[in-house]
């Protein structure tokens, strides 16, 4: 294996209509000037004229390359006396072939002439793909009339990211010919995404999900995607965004929320001062990270497969938020939570929520999207009735990620009282001071590093010291904690998610000098083995006397240990003394 609006009422759930699922399943084969060439695999006819599948199904083999035409077949029809076929073409700036870590393999053909019937199946997101029971009809070697299997989607999986594994059940394996095919939702009828691949024993396999297609595809998407983006259009962020951010400490809390750390709960309380814009644009980064449609580390266009790391700094520093493991952002600043004002956008967002939910109590393991709503005390909702809400969204297995501006904000208030467990306060603080530990122990390690590198190397990384004035502070605010009756207050909070993410800054920033110490102690040692390597070689030949020789290793030699150096001069020296090995080992013949 290797034309029509595309939005639909909120009161569905986002569901597809009932529709003629044999209009829409499509047989790819190789186009033959004489007649039906190999079967290649399956299809998703959209509209009348436009085919989803995968690139791997319909490139030519000669080449790898995207091919001529190909044939597109209507077996599924009914009452048709012969299969009705079609030619068809890659449309233009619809072929993605497969490249990276499992990422890519998309191809949209464009029909030569209209289906017989016209498609009405829409591609649709969904929040939170796990346990959700699926159909898929392929058709494989020798079964070109098609084969149905059944399985159950098991969550993100395969190397890069894109795409959702798929745990077959009962009899029937995933093989050749599946590639391409529509991975339906057993009892919504919602059309999820393609197979792509299976493993070798065709008992496990990946489709590419609503989301992914729309990454690439993002015209093909505004007309046959449905349901709420997840990250709301104007809190999406440039891909260069990523690629030139800083690490900040709340990306790191954040991230360990998204993949369900286990240092990170269900419900997190985030405070970013109104003030605080590069606190804002971290947040706005990361949940693009995590977003499958956006993910601005793999939205690369197919000129740019070769690309380096467009996020390095951020992937450097352990910010890696699994792609997908975000299910929706509500932005609330400005906009009411309440069912009869809010915008039709966020009704039609709570209403796919609230489907989701309720069916994700039926499967096993239960689904539990991660939902991060922003600035609900910028809302003009009443604090009791948003937090009402949450409760509700929490209660029926929904993930919050609650981000506030103000702790004296009435949300604030009602979030810690009817949201938060009593003893969060102290949970809290208690996380705070394990992040400290962690900090003091990479401060020690780093102040070591820098003993052994300093005697040696010019200006050298210095090591961070942050580590007693972040232990201050969990002594300040246990003391101020412990008269505080119950959950501590929203004040109390606030100050407790400030500090938590200078901490994590703080962990970021000495990191980052350890990492860069060892680096260079690990350059000196190197330079060190590579003198000592040669100088043997040049002994084992008892040529270590040489003339030529003894110049260049003398230099060599105390530019590493006779005291501070810039280490490029080290590199150079070390270099130059290896030429004068290679120059005297060939004159006696050395090979």
């Amino acid at each position: 294996m290797g034309d029509g609006d595309g939005k639909q009422g909120a009161a569905a759930g986002g569901a597809n209509p009932v529709v003629d699922h044999g209009s829409w399943r499509v047989r790819l084969r190789r186009w033959a000037a004489s007649g039906s060439g190999d079967v290649l695999g399956a299809g998703v006819l959209f509209g009348s004229d436009r085919v989803l599948t995968c690139a791997h199904v319909v490139r030519d083999p000669a080449t790898g390359l995207r091919p001529d035409r190909v044939q597109v077949e209507f077996p599924l029809l009914q009452g048709l006396t012969r299969t009705p076929h079609r030619t068809a073409t890659v449309a233009a700036g619809h072929w993605v072939p497969p490249f990276g870590k499992a990422q890519g393999d998309l191809a949209v053909l464009v029909l030569d002439e209209p289906a017989p019937v016209v498609s009405p199946v829409r591609l649709h997101r969904t929040l939170d793909y796990r346990g959700a029971p699926v159909l898929i009809d392929g058709f494989p070697e020798y079964q070109s009339g098609g084969q149905w299997l059944t399985g159950a989607c098991m969550g993100p999986g395969g190397e890069g990211d894109e795409r959702v594994q798929i745990d077959l059940a009962g009899a029937g394996r995933l093989r050749g010919g599946f590639s391409g095919s529509g991975v339906r939702e057993e009892g919504s009828d919602r059309l999820l995404g393609i197979v792509v691949q299976a493993d070798e024993s065709g008992e496990h396999g990946y489709m590419i999900p609503a989301a992914t297609v729309a990454k690439y595809f993002r015209r093909f998407a505004e007309r046959y995607v449905t349901g709420p983006h997840a990250v709301p259009g104007h809190r999406v962020v440039p891909a260069d965004a990523a690629r030139a951010a800083r690490p900040h400490g709340l990306q790191r809390s954040v991230t360990r929320w998204l993949n369900a750390d286990p240092e990170a709960w269900d419900t997190e309380l985030l405070f970013i001062a109104d003030a605080d814009e590069r606190a804002r644009q971290a947040l706005y980064v990361v949940l693009n990270m995590a977003d499958r449609e956006q993910a601005p580390q793999l939205a690369v266009s197919p000129m740019e497969f070769d690309a380096p790391d467009p996020a390095p700094l951020l992937s450097r520093a352990g910010i890696a938020p699994r792609v997908g493991s975000i299910g929706l952002v509500l932005d609330l600043e400005g906009v009411a939570l309440d069912e009869s004002g809010s915008p039709d956008e966020l009704r039609e967002a709570l209403a796919v929520l609230r489907h989701e939910l309720r069916h994700a109590r039926h499967t096993s393991p239960p689904r539990r999207p991660a939902v991060a709503v922003l600035y609900a005390d910028r809302s003009p909702t009443e604090p009791a009735t948003a937090v009402r809400v949450l409760r509700e969204l929490a209660d029926g297995g929904a993930r919050l990620l609650l981000v506030a501006r103000d702790g004296a904000h009435g949300f604030a208030y009602a979030v810690a009282e009817h949201l938060l467990p009593a003893e969060r306060a102290a949970q809290w603080l208690q996380r705070i001071g394990a992040r400290v530990d962690v900090l003091a122990d990479t401060e020690r390690r780093a102040r070591r590093l820098f003993h052994r590198v300093e005697p040696h190397v010019v200006d050298p990384p210095v090591a961070t010291a942050y580590a007693a004035r972040a232990a201050l502070w969990t002594v300040q605010l246990s003391d101020e904690l412990r008269p505080l009756p119950g959950r501590g207050g929203p004040r109390f909070l606030e100050k407790l998610s400030y500090a938590e993410q200078a901490v994590d800054t703080y962990l970021l920033r000495a990191e980052a000098a350890e990492s860069e110490l060892r680096a260079v102690l690990d350059a000196h040692l190197r330079l060190r083995g590579l003198l000592r390597d040669h100088l043997a070689r040049l002994a084992g030949r008892g040529l270590a006397e040489h003339p030529d020789a003894v110049g260049p290793y003398r230099e060599a030699q105390r530019l590493l240990m006779a005291g501070p150096c810039p280490l490029a001069d080290a590199e150079r020296a070390v270099e130059a003394f290896a030429r004068v090995v290679r120059r005297l080992a060939d004159a006696e013949g050395d090979a």
